[in-house]
């Protein structure tokens, strides 16, 4: 396990064997590890702790890494722990709470190429068990745990000193936290906790940035994060974007339907009614435009262009619908501009779309709450009938637009999936 242009720093506690074992006269496992490491590698501080009733273990192990490694006396570091450790050395608890101020202090002495060197076999159970759990809790790349073996107890085939790798315990646990982030579509969490992560998965890293910038509809950059890894990445992923970047109107209603539904399933009910109104207007305007055949928007630059349109169409005759129109609460329409109101009685006098006005009027019925939502600052009641019934309606609406397998396929939730595959890799 050769390292280039680095060196070692060692920590360990000092143990009953150390430097040797008074009753088989067998190197302890500094003086083993020690010895490895040096043939490795130049070792260049080492760092001792030892309990009260330990000194002079911890200086004869000193005087030997002296004497026979030739590590500079000033390079070793003895450091007493604890009354409460010393006390009760059992403790794991207060081990790792030693262990750990050790390594912070080893940190000052680390290059960027050290490698930071922990010996999990000398001390009380507590002792050598704080290096491994510090292992797995700490965001340190450059540490490495070592095990020696008893030389009385080594089977053929065996290392005397062998490396151990307890991350995979911390990414476990990483990775089950990620998850859980990326199922509340929380990726901007998923980006920061993937990076504090001892997980080296570039690929999701940039699949979880894609998720963010698409959630977020900025759609030239979310095409930027995965842009470099192309020939890595599915091409699904460069296909969605694409239609999105080109501000394809059906690509747009169903990343907003699945957005829709992914605010609503992990309750940010007033975010998902405010979204689900925007596809709401959109999807009216565009069956008015494209069904019926009227080009006319609510936007107000438009105006005299599209209730010009509006007077003509069908010779006339829709005019005259709209202003003998008489809405739920008696009044007649206002026909001097383009409304939803307005939009939603033209889908009704249309034979081709009057099956889909009923799905809006669903929708239309919480415009309301939508309304004191943003102006009101109002909270929302009886939220999962809410849901239920905007989604259903949205969803009915959708089908006369997209093919059932686009609303079958979240894209969202099929992108996690790919995303969780990749940081296990």
């Amino acid at each position: 396990m050769k390292t280039t242009m680095g060196c070692s720093i060692l920590l360990s506690f000092v143990g009953h064997q150390d430097p040797y074992s008074e009753k088989t006269n067998q190197e302890g496992s500094i003086v083993s590890l020690a010895k490895f490491l040096a043939q490795q590698q130049p070792i260049k501080r080492v760092l001792l702790l030892y309990t009260e009733d330990f000194q002079q273990r911890a200086i004869d192990t000193k005087d030997w890494l002296h004497s026979e490694l030739q590590i500079g006396e000033a390079a070793i570091h003895l450091k007493v722990v604890s009354r409460e450790l010393s006390a009760d050395p059992i403790n794991p608890v207060i081990a790792v709470q030693e262990a750990k101020r050790a390594l912070h202090l080893a940190k000052y002495y680390q290059g960027s190429n050290d490698w930071l060197e922990l010996n999990g076999s000398s001390g009380t159970p507590a002792m050598k068990a704080a290096w491994g759990i510090l292992q797995a809790i700490e965001t340190q790349h450059r540490l490495r745990l070592w095990q020696v073996r008893n030389p009385q107890e080594i089977r053929p085939g065996q290392e005397r000193v062998f490396a151990v790798d307890l991350n995979v315990f911390r990414q476990a646990l990483d990775r089950q936290g990620i998850q859980q982030q990326l199922d509340s579509y929380d990726y901007q969490g998923a980006e920061i906790s993937l990076k504090h992560s001892s997980i080296e998965a570039p690929l999701a890293l940039a699949l979880i940035r894609y998720g963010k910038y698409r959630l977020a509809r900025n759609y030239h950059q979310a095409f930027d994060a995965i842009n470099p890894y192309k020939t890595e990445i599915e091409k699904l992923w460069f296909q969605e974007i694409a239609q999105l970047r080109q501000n394809n109107r059906h690509a747009l209603f169903r990343d907003t339907y699945f957005q829709v539904v992914g605010l609503f399933t992990v309750g940010r009910y007033a975010e998902a009614l405010i979204l689900a109104m925007s596809l709401y207007e959109n999807l009216l305007q565009y069956f008015v435009q494209e069904t019926v055949g009227l080009d006319i928007t609510t936007d107000g630059a438009t105006r005299e262009r599209s209730l010009n349109l509006l007077q003509h169409h069908d010779h006339g005759r829709l005019w005259q619908y709209l202003r003998s129109y008489q809405r739920k609460n008696g009044d007649r329409l206002f026909l001097d501009v383009v409304t939803r109101e307005l939009l939603l009685a033209v889908l009704e006098y249309d034979s081709q779309t009057t099956d889909l006005a009923p799905h809006f009027q669903r929708i239309e019925a919480y415009y309301q709450q939508r309304n004191n939502v943003v102006h009101q600052l109002a909270g929302l009641a009886e939220v999962e009938d809410m849901q239920e019934k905007v989604l259903n309606a949205l969803r009915q609406i959708l089908s006369k637009v997209l093919p059932q397998k686009q609303l079958s396929r979240d894209p969202f939730k099929a992108l996690n999936c790919v995303i969780v595959t990749h940081l296990s890799r």
